[in-house]
């Protein structure tokens, strides 16, 4: 009967990786061995080697289909997609009121933005300008005297925007 050393010996060797794959033979045949107890085939003996093969290929296919272009939304996506309403423009059957006659409501905040920017303070030049698209689509859908951008508050989980 073989020794506790001789057996530790054989599974020290089996456990070596291989240079060229980076795999160690006691892990695939414990993989090939629980899928052959997992289908329990009667024939098992003859499968053997296609089973080994499955298993190696399966170590290196991608988790999913690589020519599927269907990815999971990443943040930023979700938030174009909820900004994307600030950018559309308003419908052209509306006629353009006369600049002459009404004063606008909207101040020129990326102008106020780009002095505080000068001061090295402000929102940056992104958000001020999605800030910008939020009040002119205020305007465009309440009828207001005047708009004016008070700030912003850091909360612990969302940012609040003063308009």
């Amino acid at each position: 009967m073989a020794s506790e050393t001789m057996i530790q010996n054989a599974k020290a060797f089996l456990q070596q990786e291989s240079p060229d794959s980076k795999l160690n033979l006691y892990d695939h045949m414990c993989s090939v061995m629980h899928k052959i107890l997992e289908n329990r085939t009667p024939n098992s003996v003859d499968l053997l080697e296609s089973l080994s093969q499955e298993v190696k290929t399966n170590k290196f296919a991608p988790p999913c289909d690589p020519s599927s272009d269907v990815r999971p939304a990443s943040l930023e996506v979700e938030l174009a997609n909820v900004q994307n309403k600030l950018f559309e423009k308003p419908s052209e059957d509306a006629e353009p009121e006369p600049e002459d006659e009404v004063e606008m409501p909207l101040p020129d905040l990326m102008d106020t933005a780009h002095y505080f920017e000068q001061a090295g303070l402000g929102l940056g030049r992104e958000e001020t300008f999605r800030i910008f698209l939020a009040l002119k689509n205020l305007v465009d859908t309440h009828t207001l005297q005047s708009v004016r951008f008070w700030g912003k508050i850091q909360g612990t989980e969302k940012k609040l925007y003063r308009g």
